[in-house]
């Protein structure tokens, strides 16, 4: 299911789904986030970091949350794009120097060095985790 919405006072647009993470959906999910960064006119390297972002955030639950329910929201507040995964754990994520050899874990960490922002907090029913990034920044 998606849902629109739009806060003339704040100047916020957003796209919400809820879903199921799978790593077979995460194509589609990249495209819904390309169209909304496009009809947002975001530049190409917002859309690129925009879709690292929903790559990496919902692989995770795919991967390391038992319940692999989740939304996951992008807003565009202020000239930045946010993306945001809600799920069902409060385990926190852990961001360590990646072990450049393995196949795996260096997702956030490199989210963390493109984007304005990544961060994560523990929520009433489980935990939400974000990356934020801006035209300015996403010149790399």
């Amino acid at each position: 299911m998606t849902l629109a919405g739009q806060d003339a006072a704040t100047q916020r647009l957003s796209y919400s789904w809820l879903l199921t993470a799978r790593r077979e959906d995460l194509a589609h999910f990249r495209r819904m986030a390309s169209l909304a960064t496009r009809a947002w006119g975001q530049a190409p390297g917002v859309t690129e970091v925009v879709l690292h972002g929903v790559t990496e955030l919902l692989s995770n639950v795919a991967r390391h949350v038992p319940d692999p329910r989740c939304t996951l929201e992008l807003t565009l507040v202020g000239g930045a794009v946010q993306v945001t995964v809600h799920d069902r754990s409060t385990a926190l994520p852990v961001i360590t120097l990646p072990d450049w050899t393995a196949e795996e874990g260096r997702g956030l960490w490199l989210l963390r060095e493109m984007a304005d922002d990544l961060g994560f907090a523990l929520t009433d029913d489980g935990k939400r985790v974000w990356v934020r990034v801006s035209e300015e920044r996403a010149h790399f």
